[in-house]
């Protein structure tokens, strides 16, 4: 009887320590609500945020649905509108999803966050390769039909849907 009591409390036991584990901040449904780019590449300064407004309105959303088993789903809306599974995790302050890592600032509330992305400079060839000019100056002067595109600064913010 001590062995069927003692096996019975082990197993609430185990229970209840499976559901007092704390769920990421992440888990759960996450609206873009601002996207653009900073008008400087250092992430700082006014963001452009026209394409954005745009796109919403021609009815453009994205959510993402995270889960506590380390999947999601991000799901687009509108033009050119797709579903994609991911994996996702997160360390300290950085969110990892589809392969990519943030580093991302959580509002106090806990209840928006945004990620800003950093974009290298890159000069394009006619075909629209990239080509292996760091500068502006050596990708103009290699041909006349290179396009150089300077570093950007990208925010996304998303907000918890209840």
């Amino acid at each position: 009887m001590k062995k069927l009591l003692f096996l019975l409390l082990f197993i609430i036991s185990g229970c209840e320590e499976k559901e007092s584990e704390e769920k990421s901040l992440f888990v759960g449904t996450w609206k873009v609500t601002e996207m653009g780019t900073y008008e400087s590449a250092s992430c700082s300064g006014e963001i452009d945020d026209t394409e954005w407004r745009g796109l919403k309105g021609k009815g453009l959303t994205i959510t993402l649905e995270i889960y506590d088993n380390g999947t999601g789903k991000e799901i687009i809306t509108g033009p050119n509108a797709n579903t994609k599974i991911f994996t996702w995790y997160d360390v300290g302050e950085t969110f990892c999803f589809s392969g990519n890592c943030f580093k991302y600032e959580m509002a106090s509330s806990n209840k928006s966050f945004f990620v800003n992305v950093e974009e290298e400079s890159y000069c394009l060839d006619e075909n629209y390769n990239i080509t292996g000019d760091t500068s502006e100056k050596k990708c103009i002067d290699s041909s006349t039909g290179n396009q150089w595109y300077p570093p950007k600064c990208h925010k996304t913010k998303y907000k918890k849907e209840i």
